[in-house]
Parts: structure tokens; C-alpha cells; sequence
């Protein structure tokens, strides 16, 4: 749900969505510079992917409420 903006929110939006365009434009017309964004892209997407398999690991551990006892031996032969 989209929430409502300001008409000085909306002009901000407008600037910075306009010179996000540009950017875009200058990237994909330098071949070079949009192969090192893919090859970053891929990188972060590589990351995210791992750091979301870490998370999913993390769900698996359930806390059983059971205390582990140990009996020592200290002194006993």
C-alpha cells in the first residue's frame, strides 16, 4: 500500500528518479563500466543468496528446554 506524499516529496522522488535514468544511461552505453556492474551484481546476488542460506540453517535450531548435565569427576578414582 502506497502511502500518500507531499508535493515536495513528489518533486524529490521526480529529481532523484531522473538521475537515476541518466546514470542508467551512462552505464549501458559503456560497455566496459556495464560489465563490472553484471559481474558485481552477480557477486552481491552470490552473497545474498549465501547469507539467506546461513539464515535458513539458523531456523533450524530449536531450543529444546532440556539441561544437559554433566557429572564430574573431579577427585574420584
Amino acid at each position: 500500500m502506497a502511502t500518500k506524499m507531499s508535493k515536495e516529496q513528489l518533486q524529490w522522488q521526480a529529481e532523484s528518479d531522473a538521475s537515476t535514468m541518466a546514470r542508467y544511461q551512462e552505464i549501458i552505453n559503456d560497455k566496459a563500466r556495464m560489465n563490472r556492474a553484471i559481474t558485481e551484481a552477480k557477486k552481491q546476488a552470490r552473497d545474498l543468496q549465501q547469507r539467506a542460506a546461513n539464515m535458513q540453517n539458523a531456523t533450524k535450531f530449536k531450543s529444546s528446554g532440556a539441561k544437559t548435565t554433566t557429572k564430574s569427576t573431579r577427585g574420584k578414582k
